[in-house]
């Protein structure tokens, strides 16, 4: 008995090995919605643009206007993508998206080489945090935008300049 249980041990660890391995999917940029998160991993950006995760590395900027900017982009294999959210508030809050970058709201940007500028026509963005100098912008978002394609699950999490 106790041959056959340290058998079963000897296949049984090697198994639970491989699978805990092979069950890792580094791909931060899904091609389909599969309900893993985006976010994933730690990274600072992420959301749902139509049934595709973006995810990554984002920063903060305040360009002039007074707005506080954050900034995600993507480059791999000559193709390009980025994502500018714009806030013109400097407070925790909810945020209109919209066009006119009055302030109160917030304006969405999405641009690829393969579709041009796709911009928010309407939505909510919500920061959660506000320390630009410290700790970062945190907040969600949710973007119609003005070729009909929605963002979901949009996120931000401790982004500094």
């Amino acid at each position: 008995m106790k041959t056959i249980l340290r058998l079963s041990w000897v296949l049984a660890l090697p198994l639970c090995f491989v699978l805990s391995f092979s069950a890792c999917d580094k791909d931060d940029d899904k091609d389909s919605n599969t309900g893993n998160s985006a976010c994933a991993g730690g990274v600072a950006f992420c959301m749902e643009y139509g049934s595709t995760n973006k995810s990554g590395a984002a920063t903060l900027s305040q360009p002039l206007g007074g707005r506080y900017r954050v900034y995600w982009e993507k480059t791999a294999g000559g193709s390009f993508e980025q994502v500018e959210l714009d806030i013109y508030g400097s407070a925790t809050g909810t945020y209109s998206i919209d066009t006119t970058g009055a302030t109160g709201t917030a304006v969405f940007e999405y641009f690829s080489t393969t579709g041009g500028a796709n911009k928010g026509v309407s939505g909510t963005l919500t920061v959660s945090q506000f320390d630009p100098n410290g700790n970062g912008l945190t907040g969600t978002f949710t973007v119609g935008t003005a070729d009909g394609t929605l963002v979901k699950n949009g996120h931000f999490v401790n982004v500094t300049p």
